[in-house]
């Protein structure tokens, strides 16, 4: 995974980049499978969290990772202030892993 691979770089910024790609485009997945969308990153959380977290399909720890996640993007993208540090990296790698998993399981084949 090219994630891992920024991680093994130390590229910290690039690394939750991916890794939240990784888990915004099965979340999209998951709503295209449900006839759902959202037209934003937050929008997305929104939706997911109403639809899945909030009716109890998916543990209300998955709904508040992938918020720390859109959050954790905007700063990687876009703040020239503060880069993600080797600890926000890496605390985020095995989740975004058991994200993609779990999120995956509730796709119908």
């Amino acid at each position: 995974m090219q994630a891992d691979e920024m991680i093994e770089l130390h590229h910290w910024d690039l690394a939750v980049n991916r890794y939240y790609y990784a888990c915004f485009h099965i979340l999209q997945a998951l709503l295209i499978a449900n006839g759902l969308s959202a037209h934003t990153h937050s929008g997305l959380a929104t939706v997911f969290g109403q639809n899945f977290v909030n009716r109890g399909l998916i543990d209300l720890s998955f709904g508040r990772f992938f918020s720390r996640m859109v959050q954790l993007r905007q700063k990687a993208d876009y703040n020239s202030v503060a880069n993600i540090s080797e600890q926000e990296a890496k605390e985020i790698v095995e989740m975004s892993k058991m994200f993609v998993l779990k999120i995956g399981e509730l796709i119908p084949q």
